[in-house]
């Protein structure tokens, strides 16, 4: 039961991992994605997504970037409860600590 419960906790932060390491330049749109992403500005930042799934991973939220906190501050809620819904309790943590840089 323990094995199962990891793999569908680390599904979806591998997803996000893979995701994340996706590399363009923020003024290049990303091949194949929708324009109306509401992640959209994260993609911008390069490391960005990547930053917070390790911090979600690890529970440390040094990692995260200046440029990165203002991105993910400037998500909508709507957009944060749909892409994080396997985690409802770390947006708000990773948004406390963001309003503090």
């Amino acid at each position: 039961m323990w094995m199962i419960n990891k793999f569908f906790f680390l599904l979806p932060v591998a997803c996000m991992t893979v995701l994340g390491t996706a590399q363009t330049l923020p003024s290049q749109p990303i091949p194949g994605q929708d324009p109306t992403d509401c992640l959209s500005s994260l993609y911008a930042i390069p490391n960005c997504l990547q930053e917070i799934v390790q911090s979600f991973v690890n529970g440390e939220f040094g990692t995260i970037g200046h440029s990165c906190c203002r991105a993910f501050l400037g998500l909508s809620a709507d957009c944060i409860t749909e892409r994080f819904a396997f985690a409802p309790d770390f947006p708000p943590t990773l948004r406390d600590h963001c309003s503090g840089q």
